[in-house]
Parts: C-alpha cells; sequence; structure tokens
C-alpha cells in the first residue's frame, strides 16, 4: 500500500501538495488474513468504511486488527495510511516505522514514511528512506522522481541530475522533468546543458513561469543581458505575482545602467514582500543613486531582517542534525538539540513536531502531547496524536 504524492515542481514550488492515498480496497488483497482470523473482520469493515471516506471509523477497525496480528506490518502499514487521510502525521509515522521495523526488506512503508518527511520539507530524512527504496527497486519511477527532488532541495546537484536523466528515458516529453534536471544543472553551472533543458521545456509548456524564470536567470549568468531581461521582463508582466523574478531582473536592469527601472522593479516587490533580500537589493541601489541616508536605512532593515533570518537558519539545521540522530536511535542527543533549537526559535513547528516524537519515543506521554499541541498551533498540517 502507498501513498500517492503529488509531485511539486521542485525549487521554487511548494513541498506541501495534495494527497490521493488509495483506499485498503484499491491495493491489497485479503488473502494474507486467513478466514477466521480475528483481524480479517475488521479489516474488511476498514476497507468498507475507506471505501465511504469514513477514515475515523477505517482507523478504528484497523488499530484492532492490528492488535489481533501485532506482527504484521501489512495492517501496520493500512492504519498509518488511514492515519495520514486524517492528517494524524505522527501515529503514520509510528505506524510506518513499526512496519519498517518488522519488515526492513518491504518498501511501501519507507516510502510513504518518506512521503511524509517531504510534505514536512524534512528532505534528508525522505532522503534516507527513498534512497533504500530506489536501491531495491531501480524501475520505481515516482520514488526516484521524489529523490531527485529531494537531492535538488538539499543542494546534491549531481545526484538530482542523475535522477532526472534517468526518468527522461521513461518520459522524454515531459515538461516538469526537464525544468528539475535544468535546475540540476544551472546549480551545476552546466549553463550551455540547463539552457537546452529550459528551452525544450518551455516548447513542451509554454506557461510554465518557474521554467522562463529559471532561462531567464541563465541568459543573465551567461552575461546575455538583454536576453535575460527581456525574459525576465515578460515573466512580470504575464505572471506579476512571480515575486523571485523581480530580484534578477533588478540586478540585470542595473548592470545596464538603468537605475530608474531597477528601482521601479524593487520597489514592487517591497509593496508585496518586504524581505532582506529587497532592502539589500534597494540600498544598493539607493546608494548607487547617491541617496546616503535612504541607503543606510534599507541596510540597517536588510541587517536585522538577515539576523532574524540567521537564528531560523540555526534552529532549522540544528533540527536536521537532531533528526538524524533520532535515526541513529540517540533519542537523548537528539532531545538536547531540539532544545537548544527551539532557544533559538521558539517558533519552529516542526522543531516542535521533532521534539514531540521523540519525547514519545522516550515514553514521556504528556511533555509528548504538549509539544505536539505546540506544533499544531504553530502549523495546522500537525494534529497532536488521534485519541483511541
Amino acid at each position: 500500500m502507498r501513498l500517492e504524492l503529488a509531485r511539486a515542481v521542485a525549487v521554487l514550488a511548494p513541498l506541501l501538495g495534495a494527497i490521493h492515498c488509495p483506499s485498503a480496497a484499491q491495493t491489497d488483497s485479503l488473502n494474507f488474513l486467513p478466514q477466521g482470523d480475528p483481524a480479517r473482520v475488521h479489516y474488511e469493515r476498514a476497507v468498507s468504511a475507506e471505501e465511504a471516506g469514513n477514515f475515523e471509523q477505517a482507523i478504528r477497525e484497523l488499530r484492532v486488527a492490528s492488535q489481533a496480528r501485532p506482527s504484521d506490518e501489512r495492517l501496520h502499514t493500512a492504519l498509518g495510511v488511514a492515519f495520514f487521510h486524517e492528517g494524524y502525521l505522527a501515529d503514520a509515522i509510528g505506524e510506518f516505522r513499526a512496519a519498517i521495523q518488522l519488515r526492513p526488506d518491504k518498501m511501501d512503508a519507507r516510502s510513504n514514511l518518506a512521503d511524509i518527511w517531504i510534505n514536512l520539507g524534512n528532505a534528508e530524512s525522505a532522503i534516507l528512506e527513498l534512497e533504500r527504496v530506489v536501491a531495491a527497486d531501480p524501475a520505481d519511477l515516482p520514488s526516484r522522481g521524489s529523490l531527485g527532488l529531494c537531492y535538488l532541495q538539499t543542494g546534491r546537484w549531481d545526484d538530482a541530475a542523475r535522477e532526472y536523466a534517468a526518468l527522461l528515458k521513461s518520459d522524454p516529453n515531459s515538461a516538469e522533468l526537464l525544468y528539475n534536471l535544468a535546475v540540476a544543472q544551472k546549480h551545476h553551472h552546466d549553463y550551455e546543458e540547463a539552457h537546452a533543458s529550459l528551452l525544450k521545456c518551455l516548447e513542451l509548456k509554454p506557461d510554465f513561469p518557474a521554467a522562463e524564470f529559471e532561462l531567464g536567470e541563465t541568459y543573465w549568468q551567461e552575461g546575455m543581458l538583454d536576453e535575460a531581461a527581456r525574459h525576465l521582463r515578460s515573466l512580470c508582466r504575464t505572471h506579476p505575482d512571480f515575486l523571485p523574478a523581480y530580484y534578477p531582473l533588478a540586478e540585470v536592469l542595473r548592470q545596464q545602467g538603468d537605475l530608474d527601472a531597477a528601482l521601479s522593479t524593487i520597489e514592487a516587490v517591497m509593496r508585496i514582500d518586504p524581505s532582506a533580500a529587497a532592502y539589500q537589493e534597494l540600498a544598493i541601489l539607493r546608494k548607487q543613486r547617491g541617496e546616503v541616508d535612504a541607503a543606510a536605512a534599507a541596510f540597517h532593515h536588510a541587517e536585522q531582517l538577515k539576523n532574524q533570518a540567521k537564528l531560523r537558519q540555526a534552529a532549522q539545521l540544528a533540527t536536521a542534525s537532531a533528526q538524524r540522530l533520532l535515526q541513529a536511535s540517540d533519542i537523548a542527543s537528539a532531545m538536547l538539540r531540539l532544545e537548544f533549537a527551539l532557544r533559538l526559535d521558539p517558533g519552529l513547528a516542526e522543531t516542535h513536531f521533532q521534539l514531540a516524537l521523540a519525547l514519545k519515543e522516550h515514553h514521556d506521554e504528556p511533555h509528548a502531547l504538549a509539544e505536539f499541541k505546540k506544533a499544531f498551533e504553530l502549523d495546522k498540517r500537525l494534529k497532536p496524536p488521534h485519541e483511541p
């Protein structure tokens, strides 16, 4: 039984997409449960409940079934899928981990666990599971696509390019795969290859703002300023809410000496997203125009926002480190690392969620529940555990 994750376009598109989980009836046979087995009746009821869209009832039935056959990883996987449908990610993670512990050679639970990590933006943990899935079955194309996406998210450009090149052999006319390959090529400074991939991508899918953006940036990095400006101006006109395009456009215009147009471009961003990058670019432009006081004020705002971002980034790195410790079953060290991350940035929902998982592994249920609730307050995707 495998969760079906809507594969997001890499880098610029959000990782959290729609989830389509098949019901047990669509993916599994009852043959693994012999007639007269107490778990079979409850599994049949769970299938009927899932088909009716009643996953709460399916959870109740699958819980009873898995309690009757606690060593059957298929029931843990089915229960994990039902939990996932209802948004109980902590419970789903627990069931998939139980299934993996029972049968490390079975890949469904690993694939599902990886999809949860992807949805939570935890690419490193997803990679640990997906590499084993792909090693077991190189023909598992959805998992290879997910693995390539995770490699992009973690800056492993060569690995990402390898996965997308392999996937394109099976689907050479996929604009999304060409785009992802181009992102990896561009970041690896293979600009000619990226250029070719993007042109083919846009030929297949002309209305693809992320690809148009990458092509404009590729022209800029190749020193083709007029081409870059033309592509990025067109993108900003046709997709005015696509903010990433404004930054390279402002830089290209500044390099061309059109400071007024560059300033107007950044001011358009500032009205929507007054970020550190926007203030930084604004400061540079103000300074070049001789507006010393305005430049100093913009630099000051940029530094303030950068300092805030540094704390969050440090907390995210500490959280990622803790997740690796959890994978290695070093619960005590992971908890210390997560507590440190929360001192740096108490507002990270993912850190509260990971600490809750660690506390649960440590059998500290009251504190785990408190952390689950904090995570849910910050991110409504992260429901506290399901009440039995």
